[in-house]
């Protein structure tokens, strides 16, 4: 936290390498988050590209550096659902970009497929939630709703992804199998706001 804090300061002064390391240590949390607003990885990486720049352009602004995460995500937000005001069109989901191929990135491209097709009020809650780390109070600042409500739309994302699952997987699975199954489907919660 210190170094993080110490890191946006530094920006904040015109320490141009001091951004680009905040930048590159949120990079695939901007990258996750993107992609599930846009669907697209074409148009994420046009929208990350704006909010770095946006972010750039007003980190003077920030008042609390220890928030500098959460201040970034917004932006990329707010960014995302403007850009989608401006298309009214469904874009097709890619695939995401060449990596190594292993289990660990074959089991992220099922998720990134599964959690297409939940619906979009609890995408952006499960993508904050389980990828990202965010507590439930911070999902309900950023992006505007009651605590109850990232609550509840996060136990519905759950259903909705299970549902989304037994759909691709083509059987019905009961409960038990759904259990064993989403620990390997759902990443584990990351992020340094985990513990609160």
């Amino acid at each position: 936290m210190k170094d993080l804090k110490k890191l946006v300061k530094r920006a904040q002064g015109g320490d141009a390498d001091a951004f680009v390391q905040l930048i590159e240590e949120n990079r695939q949390s901007l990258y996750k988050v993107a992609v599930c607003y846009v669907k697209n990885p074409e148009d994420a990486a046009d929208i990350i590209q704006d909010t770095i720049l946006s972010a750039f352009e007003k980190i003077g602004d920030l008042r609390q550096p220890k928030y500098f995460r959460t201040w970034l995500i917004r932006m990329l937000i707010n960014k995302a659902k403007d850009f989608l005001e401006k298309r009214s069109w469904e874009v097709a989901f890619g695939e995401i970009p060449e990596r190594e191929q292993s289990d660990h990135v074959l089991e992220h491209m099922m998720y990134e497929e599964l959690i297409q097709s939940v619906d979009e009020q609890y995408r952006e809650i499960l993508v904050l939630y389980y990828v990202e780390g965010f507590p439930t109070k911070e999902i309900g600042e950023l992006l505007d709703m009651k605590d109850a409500t990232v609550r509840t739309r996060l136990r519905r994302g759950r259903e909705d992804l299970r549902r989304a699952y037994e759909r691709q997987s083509g059987k019905g699975k009961n409960k038990m199998d759904w259990k064993q199954e989403k620990r390997r489907i759902i990443p584990e919660r990351t992020g340094e706001n985990y513990a609160r």
